[in-house]
């Protein structure tokens, strides 16, 4: 069985596979993190699966405009305010005058005519006047579509001069190319959260080339140079101060995923921190998660811990750890206690469950959803979980379904 952690990073998801965590004396002293240039994960231990996918810096769609082409003559009888629905009125009443004349042809004759003709005038004047309204926006429609689609034929090239003006600044962030974003971007008139997204990869790609060029020691200036492309591209400041985080993460993700966060790696990532000028407050998921993954240092198979269970539990059977979560049914979640011994999990809510070992086929723990799943033996269904510490948790149970509890003369 294998233990996986999933989150979602600013370049794209990752997942990796959790082994028993190195002492402290056995991780390198090597500062050097474990993310290269371009923001892409470098193994440097020995061990563990990674798996990540990377999002394209690609390049911005820009949105069409609705046109009264692209809505039905149905919908367009829909009625949104007191004349629309009188001209509803209108079509129900001169449906039922035709009904009725109708009726009353077939039964007396020709009298009938005279509500048959009302009728249909009292249907056909809120068709007639709606399509006369959708010939009047078709006719306006058209007059503006030559103003439009040299806005648009603007807004794509001022798109692709700034694409253009982003790529050289990734490749040399020089001040002559921060100049020429700046132009660029000056000349866009569309939404700011159009453009948003390729601005702020463009700003974390320089970011990871300059980690790369100068480590953490540089934090300082590498700060500096990704507030003036920032600038230059347009970020305003909150979304300045994310992609240093973005930048931040993937840095402790990379290292937690390679098993490299000892003394060295910390006073690295310190400098880092400090550097982007990232609070306590800001990067406090990141510490979290580096305490969970520091407290596993040292449990193994041989050595797990021991916790008190509150009840008299089986022959040779101990409880491992206890924590307070919620587990997620269908259709509703319940508060509940999950106790881990080293033959069973055991969650505790409104109902007790009891899930043998064996029957444990996986577990993983998605990051960023803080949810910690345990997936079970066919026909029974995974269980889903937020526990107050799920990396930590998740790799307890992952450790304890490597027990063999059988007697020896059957093991």
């Amino acid at each position: 069985m294998t233990f996986y952690v999933k989150k979602s990073l600013a370049h794209g998801p990752i997942r990796f596979g959790v082994s028993p965590r190195h002492k402290i004396e056995e991780i390198d002293t090597d500062a050097a993190v474990s993310t290269g240039a371009s923001g892409d994960f470098v193994r440097r231990s020995t061990h563990g699966y990674f798996f990540a996918d990377s999002y394209p810096i690609g390049v911005v769609e820009i949105p069409k405009p609705s046109s009264i082409a692209s809505t039905s003559f149905f919908s367009s009888l829909k009625p949104a305010d007191a004349k629309g629905w009188a001209f509803v009125a209108m079509m129900i009443v001169g449906a039922l005058l035709l009904l009725l004349g109708i009726g009353t042809i077939m039964r007396l004759g020709p009298q009938g005519w005279i509500p048959v003709i009302l009728g249909v005038a009292l249907i056909s004047t809120p068709i007639g006047i709606t399509a006369q309204k959708r010939r009047a926006i078709r006719a306006q429609e058209e007059k503006e579509r030559a103003e439009r689609e040299e806005r648009e034929k603007r807004n794509r090239d001022a798109m692709t001069a700034y694409t253009t003006a982003l790529e050289r600044l990734r490749a040399n962030p020089s001040e002559e190319n921060m100049k020429i974003a700046l132009k660029e971007r000056e000349q866009l008139e569309l939404s700011y959260k159009i453009w948003r997204p390729l601005a702020k990869r463009t700003v974390l790609h320089i970011g990871f080339d300059a980690l790369g060029k100068f480590a953490a020691k540089g934090s300082d200036e590498i700060s500096r140079l990704m507030d003036r492309v920032a600038a230059a591209v347009g970020l305003d400041k909150p979304d300045t101060l994310d992609v240093k985080l973005d930048l931040y993460q993937t840095v402790v993700w990379h290292l937690l995923a390679d098993d490299r966060v000892g003394p060295s790696q910390t006073r690295e990532l310190d400098a880092i921190r400090r550097g982007l000028g990232l609070s306590d407050s800001d990067t406090s998921d990141e510490t979290f998660a580096m305490q969970q993954f520091d407290r596993l240092r040292g449990i193994t198979r041989e050595k797990l811990p021991e916790h008190d269970y509150p009840i008299p539990l089986g022959y040779r059977e101990h409880c491992i750890h206890s924590t307070r979560g919620q587990i997620h049914g269908a259709k509703k979640t319940e508060e509940c206690t999950l106790y881990l011994t080293n033959k069973r999990v055991i969650i505790d809510g409104r109902k007790k469950r009891e899930l043998p070992l064996p029957r444990i086929d996986d577990v993983d723990v998605d990051v960023n959803a803080n949810r910690l799943t345990i997936q079970v033996a066919r026909p029974d269904p995974a269980l889903l979980l937020t526990v107050e510490q799920p990396l930590y948790t998740a790799a307890l149970i992952d450790i304890a379904t490597t027990l063999d509890e059988r007697p020896r003369s059957f093991a």
